[in-house]
């Protein structure tokens, strides 16, 4: 049961409804204007006194029943009148309509007889009015006082910038915390883990921030990660959230070994700073060892885990060293911290009095950082001395003797206006530490009427972000992150645990999450509000409405199928005011029967048109149809009066937009704005929308014939759009359109315009607002793409907010500072962009300059990104650049060195140039790139150079020599560069270098310096060991770090037999001592197995070989009648040399007849393909004849193997088990146990007609069946494992796949299976075991 209720502004938000205008004229028309006039008093007559019932509940079980009964009939006296009001809006949409549509409405929506509709609505009303009545009657019992609602007052202004206040008194912590993490001991570890530690509401996650983002931190770590656990420690969901917060990509598998590999690729054996948030599992070690196993598989050596936690346990598990327990802050810092929460809007106008009160408040928050924001906050919002009297007396201080931090931040609560109340207590249907979008929030609360409203429907965003702001300001909310797209916004906020632990307690169960680890059985009738992330329980769109009658809010992530049935009584019943839904396929027209609906998200769903009864949502308010398939709009979209918010965006698909959209005089927001002459679309559908806000797209303005269309669009008066995209068909560009710039010049913006883009304008030149700096003056970000036919860019080096310039397929454009330069004032040769951040000018065919002028030049004091792709006349790149960072230069043809003739204005000495900030540099296809500087690499200076790229450089002669800091270098294709100097490098932890496609080089010398960690090589013949350290390699025999190697159609590593260059290519595996990831691609020279090579590789766990096509795997050869009648079978048993080798992976290897190392008894994953002379059953029988930890094993492409071995009894450990196209295989050992497998695939084996009788796989999870025709049935034990399946895949197997569809003998079987796939699969990628990556990288 809830905490608490808050019924006065339920009750408001009914009484503004029985006054509606629209409401008053359709009931007086159908004769029930009586009824709603009782129904009005009634409600007034509960309003005046629900103050004082819902200050009585608290104590009072009577009171509380009463209220619910109050509630619910509210409710439903709030849903009839929305239904009049529907009516009404129907009606009218009616009137507007042509006659010959309007006489009937046919189809879904046939309007009723009036007279039954009359009837209808009547008993409704009559319904609620005598439920009403006898609440009000109950409540006379209770000698409730009238009293209006509490007056408070907020005087101070918000705005969206509110951030979290200073911290305070956290100093000596944080500095404790970064001197542990940088400590140079820790890297003699591959990962240690420190812990922090409190209770909630002190300030870890907070502290760790501040940590987190230091700039030592951040220079220190090659990679720093955040990942918020909380309750779930779910080992899978961990690591998917590092790739993804890693790389910006989620990973799609729920596979470990997929992940390991995929987290391996991404964190690269790079030195990373990952911290755990919120950290639970005090009893869960099993799962940390596995975590922590999988994290140091890719970590780079000083890698650190900092983990925050309320258990000490937590720590203990984890081997947390050392254990930071927060202390709770001291008095003094209280109050500094009170201080600045309560006071800071002041103005220095607090008495002595509140000071001294204010400093015992703060002294009773107990030194927890959330609590004293929370009561700042609060106190901040009172200027009356009585009321602060009032809170210093209040008796739940004495909770925070016992530790009850709730209570505490209840009075927080309890102070706050009601419809604040209920848009805070609203957001506990969001799980924890959830990021929730805040217009989207405040949307989903005007949907459920939480927004005040005066009957006005303009400012409710206005007022819905006022409240947001000021339950931000009291630390309801914190963590506020802008994210920025070009030309989108999006601000995200996250409740702390204990805050949302306070919503839940409030609302009970009327908002609900389902989780993995709950259940919503028991409370399906309380739910009103409801979230899910895993929707297993709810099997199908409408069994939502089935299961939770009374929902009015849904929000679903995760992809469901439709599935329609024959009565659709649940959606007709609904009231639903918020959906979010992802629909596999088309939408159901059903959805129409949602007549309530004000919030419908359908973004990322796979349909093409949405339903016609769609034009019936009169109510709806936000329509998210973002990154839809969607190609066309519903015709009729004009009637949909109340629509405000419109999300086409990245809609690619669609193709005009419906008549009659400027109808729509409340739309706010409208992304995407398709103009399509012959199917609609017209440019003076914008006129009216002068309401329209952030970011608009008007794509196909070919369309426009008349310059005077564009001109009443009026985009001038919609000065709420920060962010507008003006695109031409690229067809358009072919002919260069006539009147492209006339369309340009009347589509002038308003001159508070942030970020414009043009894509594919044709005209001859940019108009005259363009090209003068008035109405550009605030412009941040400027995109011009395809403008081929423009020689001249607008003057963007005047323009003082301009921090993001990007010029792309200008194929006229000389120079980049043009005649518009005469406007500046004072040194015209040196151009200076003050403020710009990032540049980029892409594929400009005539780009010669930078400046027209012979001896003028540009400067970029701020600029921190620049790239340069595709300007082959381009002689020169800009020096002047003392904060770049990051540097990205290809298919610059004139390019000759990096440092030219532009140097003069730099402050430098022309002898040596220093880019003092550059941190990232690529340089890639420069085919006339000789040098760094004209006077020689020395005179080239990187001292912050970590990451350099080289690719297609062919007379660039050597790397930079001044790069103290370099620890990643890539070359490729360049070669002129010495290996020899590669070798020398002092800090370089990861090298790859490729030759690829080129003629042998002439001889060099290689060492790996002795910091690498990874190295890769490809196409090198002709190298040795460096001379000098031929010499120590009997002191010095391995490289200590290097972990990751690959070896790609490099065969100087290797020899086809004895001699001098067998004792050459064996020198250079003495660096190699250390390896743990092996892989060798294309090594025509490995012929025999090489075991000298592998002798001291002690450390191997992953062993790659791949594409060898001489490798026989032979070392001492029997020759013994074979098998198979073609081939050797090799007899040797070979000594163990790769004592803790896990994981082996040899594909096509067509000449390989044996793998020697199979009988490691550290194997786990064993995969082997397109090897079609390996004895694959004689290697089974010697991988298994005694127990074995195998946990994978994959065999495909094996065309002989017949036989499984008698012993697979072995396999205790096998978790995956996948056979693909193997033809002779004809079925399974019989008695097969596999106690641990979980995964079973089986493709293109049409020899196999059965499974053993007595199979039997009680941990199975996903089967996969694929093209096995002869399969027919499944034993008798794996149809009593079948319910128990999370996966279940039959293709191609039809006499199988009949007794699994509807009628079959399977049918209920398979029934509850969530995930399962029955016939017709047309796909032709590999099987999920094939997806697996190795350590090759791109």
């Amino acid at each position: 049961m809830a905490l608490e209720m808050v019924l006065s502004p339920l009750i408001s938000v009914a009484v503004k409804k029985s006054a509606d205008a629209l409401v008053e004229q359709f009931c007086r028309m159908w004769r029930m204007d009586e009824n709603r006039k009782t129904l009005r008093r009634h409600l007034l007559a509960v309003q005046e006194k629900i103050e004082d019932a819902q200050e009585r509940a608290v104590g009072s079980p009577a009171m509380k029943e009463w209220m619910q009964e109050l509630e619910a009939a509210a409710q439903e006296a709030v849903d009839v009148l929305d239904e009049f009001q529907y009516e009404a809006l129907r009606s009218e949409a009616i009137s507007q309509q042509p006659k010959a549509s309007s006489k009937v409405i046919k189809g879904f929506f046939t309007h009723e007889n009036p007279f039954i509709f009359r009837d209808k609505m009547s008993k409704k009303l009559t319904k609620v009015l005598c439920t009403i009545g006898k609440i009000i009657s109950e409540m006379n019992t209770f000698n409730l006082t009238p009293r209006g609602p509490p007056t408070i007052t907020i005087d101070r202004q918000t705005q969206s910038s509110v951030m979290e206040s200073d911290i305070i008194g956290r100093e000596h912590e944080k500095e404790e915390i970064i001197r542990e993490v940088l400590n140079p001991q820790r890297e003699r570890n591959i990962i240690s883990v420190l812990a922090v530690i409190g209770m909630g509401g002190l300030g870890k996650t907070t502290l760790v921030q501040l940590v987190f983002n230091d700039k030592r931190v951040k220079e220190h770590f090659q990679l720093t990660l955040w990942v918020c656990v909380s309750t779930d420690f779910n080992v899978i969901n961990i690591v998917k959230s590092i790739i993804q917060v890693a790389s910006g990509n989620a990973s799609t598998s729920d596979n470990k070994e997929v992940l390991q590999h995929e987290l391996r690729k991404k964190l690269d054996k790079k030195r990373y700073l990952l911290v755990l948030d919120d950290v639970w599992n005090d009893d869960e070690r099993d799962k940390w060892e596995e975590l922590k196993m999988l994290l140091c598989s890719a970590a780079g050596a000083g890698s650190v885990i900092i983990v925050t936690t309320r258990n000490e346990s937590v720590a203990l598990i984890m081997e947390a060293f050392p254990k930071h327990n927060l202390a709770i802050l001291t008095n003094e810092d209280s109050w500094k911290l009170f201080e600045k929460r309560a006071f800071s809007a002041w103005d220095g106008k607090q008495t002595e009095e509140h000071r001294e009160i204010g400093k015992t408040i703060a002294h009773k928050c107990g030194g927890l950082p959330l609590v004293v924001n929370a009561m700042g906050g609060l106190m901040g919002t009172k200027k009356e001395l009585s009321a602060w009297h009032e809170i210093l007396k209040s008796r739940v201080w004495d909770e925070l003797q016992s530790k009850n931090v709730l209570f505490i931040l209840k009075l927080s609560y309890d102070h706050l206006p009601s419809d604040m109340k209920q848009c805070f207590a609203f957001c506990a249907i969001f799980p924890q530490d959830y990021e929730i979008e805040i217009e989207k929030l405040i949307q989903l609360w005007i949907a459920n009427d939480f927004i005040p409203t005066d009957g006005s429907m303009e400012n409710l965003e206005k007022k819905g972000r006022s409240i947001f702001n000021e339950l931000l300001h009291r630390s309801f909310f914190q963590n506020v992150k802008k994210e920025e797209t070009y030309g989108f916004s999006k601000i995200t906020c996250q409740m702390h645990d204990l805050m949302h632990d306070l919503a839940r307690k409030i609302v009970g169960n009327k908002c609900f999450t389902i989780l993995k680890s709950n259940s919503s059985e028991s409370v399906q009738e309380e739910v009103h509000h409801l979230s899910a992330q895993y929707i297993d329980e709810i099997r199908g769109f409408n069994n939502i409405f089935k299961q939770f009658p009374n929902i009015r809010t849904c929000l679903i992530d995760r992809t469901l199928y439709y599935e329609p049935r024959k009565k659709n009584s649940y959606l007709k019943s609904c009231s639903l005011r918020a959906l979010k839904y992802q629909f596999r396929n088309n939408i159901p027209k059903e959805i129409g029967y949602m007549k309530h609906l004000r919030y419908l998200d359908l973004s990322a769903s796979f349909f093409t048109i949405l339903p016609e009864t769609i034009n019936k949502f009169y109510n709806l308010q936000t329509l998210i149809l973002s990154k839809t398939e969607i190609q066309e709009l519903p015709s009729k979209m004009r009637y949909m009066i109340n629509l405000r918010h419109l999300f086409l965006d990245g809609c690619s698909k669609l193709q005009c937009m419906p008549i009659g959209l400027g109808q729509l005089k409340y739309l706010q927001t409208l992304t995407k704005y398709v103009l399509n002459s012959s199917k609609g679309g017209n440019i003076r559908e914008l006129s009216q929308l002068n309401l329209l806000s952030g970011y608009i797209s008007l794509s196909g303005l070919e369309s426009i014939r008349d310059k005077e269309d564009a001109q009443i669009a009026n985009l001038a008066k919609k000065t709420n759009l920060y962010s507008l995209e003006l695109k031409w068909d690229e067809t358009s560009n072919e002919g260069g359109t006539t009147n492209s710039k006339p369309i340009l010049e009347a589509l002038i913006p308003h001159d508070k315009l942030k970020y414009l883009h043009i894509n594919g304008y044709s005209g001859s030149g940019f108009p005259k607002w363009l090209m003068e700096v008035p109405i550009i003056r605030n412009l941040k970000k400027l995109k011009l793409q395809q403008c081929i036919n423009c020689a001249e860019l607008p003057p963007v080096w005047l323009l003082s907010f301009l921090e993001d310039l990007h010029i792309e397929k200008m194929d006229n454009l000389i120079s980049i500072v043009g005649s518009t330069g005469k406007h500046v004032e004072g040194n015209k040769s040196l151009i200076i962009f003050r403020v710009l951040k990032e540049l980029t000018i892409s594929d400009l065919p005539n780009l010669e300059s930078w400046h027209e002028e012979d001896f003028g030049s540009v400067a970029f004091p701020e600029l921190k990104t620049l790239s340069i792709i595709d300007c082959p006349k381009l002689k020169s790149i800009p020096t002047h650049v003392p904060s770049l960072e990051d540097c990205h230069i290809k298919k610059m043809n004139n390019l000759i060195s990096i440092v030219g003739s532009t140097c003069k204005h730099v402050e430098e000495s022309k002898s040596l140039i220093t880019f003092r900030a550059l941190k990232e540099l690529t340089l890639s296809r420069l085919p006339n790139l000789e040098s760094w500087h004209k006077e020689g690499s020395e005179s080239v200076d990187f001292p912050e150079l970590k990451s350099l790229i080289i690719k297609h450089c062919p007379k660039l002669k050597s790397v930079p020599t001044r790069v103290p800091l370099l620890a990643s270098l890539k070359v490729s294709n360049c070669s002129e560069i010495k290996l020899r100097q590669i070798s020398h490098l002092p800090i370089l932890s990861k090298l790859s270098i490729a030759l690829e496609n080129m003629p042998n080089r002439e001889l060099d010398a290689f060492r790996p310096p002795k910091t690498l960690e990874k190295l890769k090589m490809h196409g090198y013949e002709n190298i040795y060991p460096l001379e000098e350290e031929e010499k120590q390699l009997i002191s010095c025999q391995t490289n200590p770090v290097l972990r990751e190697l690959e070896i790609t159609r490099s065969n100087c590593f290797f020899s086809c037999g004895p001699g001098p260059s067998k004792e050459v290519a064996l020198k250079f595996w003495k660096y190699f001592a250390a390896v743990e990831d092996l892989a060798i691609t294309d090594c025509d020279n490995l012929v025999l197995w090489p075991k000298e090579e592998l002798r001291n590789l002690e450390c191997l766990k992953r062993l790659y070989i791949w594409n060898c096509s001489n490798l026989t795997g032979a070392l001492i050869v029997q020759q013994q009648a074979s098998p198979l009648g073609d081939s050797s079978s090799l007899t040797v048993t070979l000594p163990q040399s790769l004592p803790h080798l896990e994981y082996l992976d040899i594909n096509n290897c067509p000449e390989l007849v044996q793998i020697p190392v199979v009988c490691s008894e550290s194997l786990k994953n064993l995969e082997i393909a397109k090897c079609p002379k390996l004895n694959i059953e004689e290697m089974l029988a010697h991988v298994i004849t005694n127990p074995t930890e195998l946990e994978e094993l994959s065999i495909d492409g094996s065309i002989h193997w017949r036989v499984w071995p008698d012993n697979m009894e072995h396999l205790p450990s096998l978790e995956i088990l996948n056979i693909e196209n193997c033809p002779g295989i004809e079925s399974f050992p019989p008695g097969l146990h596999l106690p641990s497998l979980e995964r079973l695939n089986i493709e293109n084996c049409p020899g196999i007609e059965s499974f053993p009788p007595g199979l039997h796989l009680p941990s199975l999870e996903r089967l996969n069946i694929t093209n096995c025709p002869g399969i027919e049935s499944f034993p008798l034990r794996l149809q009593q494992r079948l319910p128990s399946l999370q996966y279940l895949r039959i293709v191609h197997c039809p006499a199988l796949e009949r007794r699994c569809r509807s009628g079959g003998d399977y049918c209920h079987l398979i029934s509850r299976i969530p995930d399962k796939r029955i016939g017709t699969y047309k796909s032709k990628g590999k099987s999920f075991l094939k997806n697996l990556p190795c350590i090759r990288g791109s």
